[in-house]
C-alpha cells in the first residue's frame, strides 16, 4: 500500500508530464514514468481527472480521458481570454458535404472510400481530403480486397473537438427520429424524381404469422381434401348402389315380360284343343 504522501506524488508526476507533453498519453508511458504497474498508473491518473473536475474544476488547465489515453488542455471557460492574446487557430470549415461524410466515417468506421461513396451516392474525394487536412480522420491501412482501397477511421483531434472520449459515446438516434429522417428522404426522392418512392423499412416479427397457425392450416386443408376424397368415394359407391338397383330391375323386367309370353302360348294352346274338340263332336 502507498502512504499517503507517495499517492500525491504520483499525481504531480503525472500532472507534470501531461503538462509536457501536450498530447494524449497512454498509461504504458505513464506507468514507466511512476517506475510501476499500469493499474496503478491508471489509479493516479483517475485521482488527478477526479480533482482537476470537481476541487480544481476553475482553474485554467484540466486532465481528461481521451480513448483510453489522458491529456491535460485548456479550461474552455477562458477561451475567449486565450484568443485575446493569442493568434486565433484558423477554424474548419465543415460543410454539410463534409459533416455527411464524416458521420458515415464516425459510425461507420473501419471505412473505405468506395463504400463512403455508395452510401452517399456522389464522389467524396473533396470532404475526404478536407477532414484529412483538418487532422479529424486519418488512414488506417488498406483493405485486402481488389485495388486495395484505403481504410480510414477518426482520430484523437475528433475524439477531442466533440467532447467525447471514445467513440462508443456517439449519440444514436431513436426510432421515432430515424423514421422522421426516413420520410424526408421519401418526400426529397418523390418530388426529385417526379414519382413516388419508397424507402424499403424491415418488418417487425410480430407482424409475422406463426408457424404454428400455418401448420394448422396445412392440416386442415389436408383433412378438407380427405372429406373431399371421402366423399366422392360414397358418391362412387352411390353410383354403384343405384346401378346395381337398375341391373336389377332390368332383370325383374326381362322376368316379367317371360310369363307374358307363357300366357300368350298357353292361349293358342286352348283354342287348338277347342278346335279339336268342336271336330271330333261333328264327326
Amino acid at each position: 500500500m502507498f502512504t499517503e504522501v507517495e499517492l500525491l506524488d504520483q499525481e504531480n508526476i503525472v500532472e507534470a508530464i501531461l503538462f509536457m507533453m501536450g498530447d494524449s498519453i497512454g498509461l504504458d508511458t505513464i506507468a514507466v514514468a511512476l517506475n510501476t504497474d499500469k493499474d496503478t498508473a491508471k489509479a493516479a491518473c483517475e485521482r488527478l481527472v477526479e480533482k482537476y473536475e470537481n476541487e480544481y474544476k476553475d482553474r485554467g488547465m484540466k486532465v481528461i480521458r481521451i480513448n483510453n489515453k489522458y491529456q491535460m488542455v485548456s479550461n474552455n471557460k477562458y477561451f475567449t481570454n486565450l484568443v485575446a492574446v493569442a493568434s486565433r487557430p484558423k477554424k474548419p470549415v465543415l460543410t454539410d458535404a463534409i459533416l455527411e461524410t464524416l458521420s458515415i466515417i464516425a459510425y461507420k468506421q473501419p471505412i473505405t472510400k468506395p463504400e463512403i461513396e455508395n452510401i452517399r451516392g456522389v464522389k467524396s474525394d473533396f470532404a475526404c481530403n478536407k477532414l484529412l487536412e483538418y487532422g479529424l480522420i486519418e488512414e488506417q491501412g488498406r483493405l485486402d480486397a481488389p485495388g486495395r482501397p484505403i481504410i480510414l477511421g477518426t482520430t484523437e483531434e475528433f475524439l477531442l473537438r466533440f467532447g467525447i472520449e471514445t467513440t462508443a459515446d456517439l449519440p444514436i438516434l431513436d426510432a421515432d427520429r430515424i423514421a422522421e429522417i426516413e420520410n424526408e428522404v421519401e418526400k426529397e426522392l418523390s418530388e426529385s424524381l417526379g414519382e413516388p418512392v419508397f424507402i424499403e423499412r424491415s418488418v417487425s416479427k410480430e407482424n409475422e404469422p406463426a408457424v404454428e397457425d400455418s401448420s394448422n392450416v396445412e392440416s386442415d386443408t389436408s383433412i378438407s381434401e380427405n372429406d373431399i376424397s371421402n366423399g366422392e368415394s360414397e358418391t362412387s359407391s352411390d353410383k354403384n348402389d343405384i346401378s346395381n338397383s337398375e341391373n336389377v330391375k332390368s332383370s325383374e323386367e326381362s322376368d316379367g315380360s317371360n310369363p307374358e309370353i307363357n300366357t300368350s302360348n298357353v292361349e293358342s294352346l286352348t283354342e287348338s284343343e277347342v278346335k279339336e274338340n268342336n271336330s271330333g263332336e261333328q264327326q
